[in-house]
């Protein structure tokens, strides 16, 4: 099995500068806005190389310094790192000749103003934590100006106190670099930038409905874009989720309400039945607990990446890895999944890798699944260990009922199923059984088939 960060070493050398002064305001943006996204590890990597360059702009040292600051191994501090890089917050480059050294540059996190307005993280920050935190997080940073009618305004303008003498300007003022934080690109713009929405087939589909594409304004186009990547809602279903938040009269389309019909979808009906993980328990305090109850590693690396991974991208993951696609009666099925049955999303992760992986099914079937759904209600599976016991018993079900036959074992699959962020899937130690070959059949089964046989001859002698 491969992993990312096997190629990383104790002894690699990091180099660490930065592009910029962070004030503290930088500091407590990093600690109330990213952190809930990326993670503790992340955030205390983030504020490690902060400290190490607070009296120097350049310092030098070995990687088994930051693991031992920040007590974590080798694949913490890969998914720690790679978090920074993600949300635009480290800069990491390999030396061309020597691959054991690395250069990190550390950037500014976006101002309040800018993180509030860049609709993808506003998204991903409350579907964290919740409309409620998330507006006190936005009144903490973002003090609302107090009513001024008693007062009129004298403020100077810049015209009105500098004095600029234009026979002064000089070309090399063009040549002033653009200082990082305006240039910074929100995330938005550069998922948007790799997105594979197919906006001519969403934009004729509207059309049909007598919605013209004046209607989808940048803005609700933005947004568009932000619930695609966040619950890979295809072309289809996005154009129902705009026509419902369409005026009948006018043709345009309301932000706040394809908010709230899309919330309503995807997270208002499904936050009772999130993974029971409680908050802020990282991977390590998991995996003991997991581990306590007689929890295979293999196992738990598969409970871990369900607890993580949203249902829509779990089934997409898996569709694209097994060179298929999602159809609309998949997607259709899974929302029914996540809004009426009561189990958590990654029970649900679990009963779509059992149908797809380990059954190598080549759709999600819509009457096994609603079958299997209920079953685990019924049985009160509340998380995902549980729900890979429930799989186990049907594994072995299925191998009982099949020992006469040529065995083509269903296993979570080694080689072909990785996730899109270039992990493989876990196999098992109970699914990873090499072919059987058939076992020799009863004497009373022998006897039934020549009898069978005899029936069949006769029957054909009396036709003749």
């Amino acid at each position: 099995m491969s992993y990312p960060w096997k190629n990383l070493r104790p002894k690699d050398t990091l180099i660490l500068t930065k592009s910029t002064i962070l004030s503290d305001v930088n500091i407590s943006t990093i600690l109330s806005l990213y952190q809930p996204l990326m993670g503790i590890n992340a955030a205390s990597l983030y504020l490690l190389i902060k400290e190490y360059l607070n009296v120097l702009d350049e310092i030098e040292l070995t990687l088994s310094d930051i693991l031992a600051q920040l007590d974590i191994g080798i694949r913490e501090y890969y998914e720690a790192r790679t978090k920074l890089e993600a949300y635009g917050l480290l800069k990491v480059f390999n030396h061309k000749e020597n691959e054991e050294i690395y250069l990190f540059i550390l950037e500014a996190p976006l101002d309040p103003i800018h993180f509030f307005n860049d609709t993808m993280l506003r998204m991903l920050l409350t579907e964290k934590l919740g409309e409620r935190l998330v507006s006190e997080r936005r009144e903490k940073f973002l003090k609302p100006i107090k009513s001024n009618d008693d007062f009129r305004e004298i403020t100077k303008s810049f015209q009105d106190v500098i004095h600029f003498n234009m026979e002064n300007y000089t070309e090399s003022f063009n040549r002033i670099d653009t200082p990082n934080e305006l240039t910074k690109t929100s995330l938005i713009e550069k998922i948007s930038n790799d997105s594979d929405f197919d906006w001519s087939f969403f934009s004729s589909g509207l059309n049909k409905h007598f919605i013209s594409s004046q209607a989808i304004t940048p803005e609700i186009k933005q947004l568009i874009e932000t619930f695609h990547s966040i619950y890979a809602i295809n072309e289809l279903d996005m154009q129902k989720f705009v026509l419902e938040a369409a005026d009948i009269t006018t043709g345009k389309v309301n932000e706040n309400t394809l908010t709230r019909i899309i919330h309503d979808h995807f997270l208002g009906k499904t936050k009772q039945v999130r993974s029971k993980t409680p908050m802020g328990q990282d991977d390590n305090t998991r995996i003991s607990e997991l581990r306590a109850k007689g929890i295979s590693r293999e196992e738990i690396e598969i409970i871990l990446h369900a607890e993580k991974t949203q249902p829509f991208a779990y089934l997409k993951s898996i569709k694209q890895q097994k060179g298929g696609y999602v159809s609309s009666n998949e997607t259709w099925l899974l929302k029914e999944l996540v809004e009426q049955a009561p189990l958590s999303t990654a029970v649900i992760n679990i009963l779509m890798n059992y149908i797809l992986v380990v059954k190598n099914a080549p759709t999600l079937e819509k009457n096994l699944a609603n079958k299997i759904a209920n079953d685990w209600a019924q049985s009160k599976v509340n998380s995902p260990e549980e729900a890979i016991i429930k799989v186990k018993e049907l594994y072995d079900s299925v191998r009982e009922k099949n020992k006469q036959k040529q065995s083509q074992t269903q296993t979570w699959s080694k080689s072909k199923y990785k996730q899109s962020s270039g992990r493989k899937e876990t196999l098992p130690s109970w699914a990873n059984e090499s072919e059987q070959t058939d076992e020799k059949i009863s004497k009373e089964e022998e006897e039934a088939f020549r009898e069978k046989l005899r029936k069949i001859r006769k029957q054909k002698s009396g036709d003749d």
